[in-house]
This record gives C-alpha cells, sequence and structure tokens, in this order.
C-alpha cells in the first residue's frame, strides 16, 4: 500500500532523514521504533506533507504522492493521530468528530460511520457535549484516533499513542489499535512503548539517525539482541 524510498526530509538545512526506504502492506500492522530525535515523527510528517520531502518517492497504491498537499493526502486515504493528541480544546468532543470528516459530504453514511466509531469508544459517546479540553488524557487520546477514523481512512498513521498514559489506558489503547486494524484499516505505528508495539507489529522497522538500521517481523525483531539490548532493557 505505501512504498517509501529514498527519502529525504528535514527542517530548513537541517537533514533528519536520510535515505529511508520502507513498505507498509496493505491490512498490516507496521511498527517503527527508535531512540528520541531518531525522525520518527519526522518521517510521519512527511508521509502527511505536513514536512516537505527534499529527495526520494513516497508512493501510496502505486501513485506518487510525496509532492502533494496534506488535505490532497488526506483525501487519498492517509490520515494522522499526531503525538500529544492535538484535539481541539475549546470545541466539544462532537465537533471534533465532525472536523476529522471535513474532507467528506455529510449525510447517512457519514452519520452511520459516527455511530460505528461511537460504538467503538463508548468513553466518548457519553461526553459528546463535553468540551474536548477538559477530557483525560485517555479519552482525548481516543478522540484523537476516533477523529483521524471520521475520515474513513485505508491507512492511519500513529504517533505515539501510549505516551503519558495509565498502564490501564495504555492496554486500552492498543487494544483499540488492534479492532482497528481487524476492520481493514492499515497502520504505521509509532511508539515509544517498543515492547508492546513489536507484540502487535506484523512488520517493524528500527529508525537510528534518521537511517533504517534494522527490519523484520515483529516477532524477529522482539528476538534481536540488538533490540533487547537498546529498547527492551535487556
Amino acid at each position: 500500500m505505501l512504498k517509501v524510498t529514498g527519502l529525504h526530509s528535514g527542517y530548513g538545512k537541517i537533514e533528519i532523514l536520510k535515505g529511508v526506504k520502507l513498505e507498509v502492506p496493505a491490512g498490516k500492522i507496521v511498527t517503527l521504533i527508535g531512540s528520541n530525535g531518531a525522525g520518527k515523527t519526522t518521517l510521519l510528517m512527511t508521509l502527511s506533507g505536513i514536512v516537505a520531502s527534499k529527495k526520494g518517492s513516497v508512493q501510496f497504491e502505486g501513485y506518487s504522492i510525496e509532492r502533494l498537499a496534506p488535505d490532497a493526502i488526506v483525501r487519498l486515504g492517509i490520515t494522522q493521530v499526531p503525538e500529544g493528541r492535538r484535539v481541539f480544546a475549546h470545541l466539544t468532543v462532537e465537533e471534533n468528530l465532525d472536523l476529522g470528516a471535513y474532507t467528506r459530504t455529510p449525510g447517512k453514511e457519514l452519520a452511520h460511520d459516527k455511530e460505528e466509531f461511537l460504538d467503538l469508544f463508548p468513553a466518548l459517546r457519553e461526553r459528546l457535549r463535553h468540551l474536548a479540553g477538559n477530557l483525560s488524557g485517555g479519552e482525548q487520546q481516543m478522540l484523537a484516533m476516533a477523529r483521524a477514523l471520521m475520515a474513513r481512512p485505508k491507512l492511519l498513521l500513529l504517533d505515539e499513542p501510549s505516551l503519558g498514559l495509565a498502564p490501564k489506558m495504555v492496554d486500552l489503547v492498543f487494544d483499540l489499535i488492534q479492532q482497528i486494524n481487524e476492520r481493514g484499516i492499515t497502520l504505521l505505528l509509532v511508539e515509544q512503548n517498543a515492547l508492546r508495539a513489536l507484540e502487535l507489529a506484523h512488520y517493524a522497522y528500527v529508525l537510528e539517525s534518521g537511517r533504517i538500521q534494522l527490519e523484520g517481523s515483529g516477532s524477529e525483531l522482539l528476538a534481536s539482541p540488538t533490540v533487547i539490548e537498546a529498547y527492551l532493557g535487556g
């Protein structure tokens, strides 16, 4: 579904990604792990069109997207759940969800989708009229995920969804990621909880200093001495 080849990007004259190459097969969960500053968020921002690529190609379902604007990328079927959730704090939960569907035409299909995602995130149904800024961190994470799903993406980019959450909420978030994938949505997951992320992944990559250093199935990387030492406290 997604094929990245020789991707370079960064901020101004600072190059962060230095020839990244990876693939995300349709229907799978692909995990990207790496230390802070490795370039994980920059990669997702580049795939979303928010950070401009300087060199290389990004193909989504065979279509080159590296020069497209962010809204065009959303319309093709890629949405992102950003690090830190970034909900619209002064809008209600329902208004946040509606903004997630800004590329879609209002109607029965959209109303059906909203009900479907409220079933997936029942805590949000109870708080539809509440301001998003008054939600707990875990509830805001669920809202950010549901908001992204309202665009009906084919590929969902998740950036550190468990960051700062209590252990029980972390369990819930990873369970929701599994459920989203079971609904046929492909996921590229950036996650600092390497153990949980690799347990969930069909395939995984290790990004360090802007380059892919290691790749394999989730189980292969869980057994890798390099990964155990660097990311699993081994």
